[in-house]
Parts: C-alpha cells; structure tokens; sequence
C-alpha cells in the first residue's frame, strides 16, 4: 500500500500523521487507555481498532495498547509508511537479574529475539534501541528519582511458558529481563528507519519465582504504580527529541 492509502484506510489527513507513536504490551487495555489517553489533547480512534490519535504539544501522537509482538509491530508497520520518525514501546517486565527491584526502570539497549515477529523485518539474534534515546530517557527517569537499568532484553512470544530451567539460561546469558514486544518493535522500526526505544518498569521477579500473580507488599504496589505512570509522562518528553519540519 502507498503511504496516500494508508492516509485513506486509516481516516488521517497528512497533517495528522504521527510524530511518535506509543505502543504498550498490557492485558489491561481499557485501564491504560483511559490513563494514557488522558494525558493527550483531542483524541478519536482512528479507522484501525486501538489506533487512538491525540496530541501532545501540538504535536499528533497515536497509541495503541498492542500486546504481544506480532500485534505490536503493526501500528510500527503503518506508521513505518506513514513516515513517523519515533516509537516508544512502554510496559512491565519480569526481571532476570539480582538487584532490580519491583517499580525500578529497565531499560532494553538490545534485545534478543525470542518471538516470531523479528524475522519478517530482517531482524535475526538481535535488535536495537537507539542509543541517544536510551539516554534521554535514562536522563528523564533519573530527574524523577528512579533507579535505571540498562543492557540486554530478551522477548518471548510466550508469556506461560518460562520454567525454571529458561529463567536459568536467560539469566546465565546476561539478560536483565523478559518481556514480549521489544525485539519485535526494534526489529520492525529499524526495516522503516524509526528511531526506537522501550521503556520498561520491573514488575515480576523470575529469578525468585515471584510471578505477577503473587502478592507485593503495599511499599511495593505503590512503587510499581509510581513507575507505570511514569512510562508514558518519559514517553511524551521524548517527543522533544524529533526535529519538526
């Protein structure tokens, strides 16, 4: 399709095409659109279920709650032709490694490919995020007080299949955390020339197989609340990063 019928399929006039496009990996769709839409100006869905465009500065955005990297990579897909320049991928992870704690930010500078995805955009082994992004929204999450963490992703396209044995070799190959659209979304900017970047808060603790189903203290609850409403808040600073013709 050329990018005039893409405008035409999703009901977007040329003016309105994405300057940044979020996506985030959530099973609980209706509470993330309702915070996250929230903090945009003039939303509507566009012609594609869960492609909501609103703006921010002046400056049109679409997010889309876009779980599990073969739903993920298709807003990156339409916005790739549309000519977007930035994706943020936001969401939770279960971390890999001794001291990330719960509400702590991860951030992936490269992610293993362990989903399906990747491959239909060139991606094999591994992805990358941008680097200069990475480190603007390090710089972002630090002035709010968040402990950072930085270095290797890994991305399954199965979120109940992780024994014991998988948590050990992810953990023994170095990576920080897991989680199930990163990889995917490098992957897929880096076919279209977008500049990406995942910004993720620690939520489950595989290592000491603390799922997301267990309890947290409510020290720890709020951490994590804390840390998820910062993803998008990051999200949209980072839209100062784009150069607007």
């Amino acid at each position: 399709m050329t990018r005039a019928e893409w405008l035409l399929a999703l009901g977007l006039d040329a003016a309105d095409i994405p300057r940044l496009v979020v996506l985030e990996g959530s099973w609980w769709r209706a509470e993330r659109n309702a915070s996250r839409l929230a903090l945009l100006d003039d939303v509507r869905e566009l012609a594609f279920p869960e492609f909501h465009l609103g703006h921010h500065g002046g400056l049109p955005v679409l997010y889309s709650c876009a779980y599990g990297a073969p739903r993920a990579v298709e807003p990156v897909h339409v916005c790739g032709e549309l000519g977007t320049p930035l994706v943020v991928q936001i969401g939770s992870c279960g971390t890999l490694q001794e001291g990330i704690a719960t509400g702590d930010i991860v951030l992936p500078e490269r992610a293993t490919i362990g989903e399906g995805a990747s491959q239909y955009y060139g991606g094999q082994g591994q992805s990358l995020a941008d680097p200069a992004l990475v480190d603007a929204a390090e710089a972002a999450f630090v002035r709010r007080g968040f402990r950072v963490h930085r270095g290797s992703q890994f991305t399954t396209s199965a979120l109940l299949a992780q024994p014991p044995e998988r948590v050990a070799a992810w953990h023994d190959a170095g990576h920080l955390a897991v989680d199930m659209e990163t990889s995917a979304v490098f992957s897929a900017a880096r076919w279209f020339g977008l500049r990406a970047v995942s910004l993720l808060f620690a939520w489950d603790d595989l290592l000491r197989h603390r799922s997301w189903l267990d309890p947290f203290t409510p020290d720890e609850t709020q951490a994590q609340r804390r840390a998820n409403a910062a993803l998008m808040d990051v999200a949209l600073e980072l839209l100062g990063t784009t150069d607007v013709p």
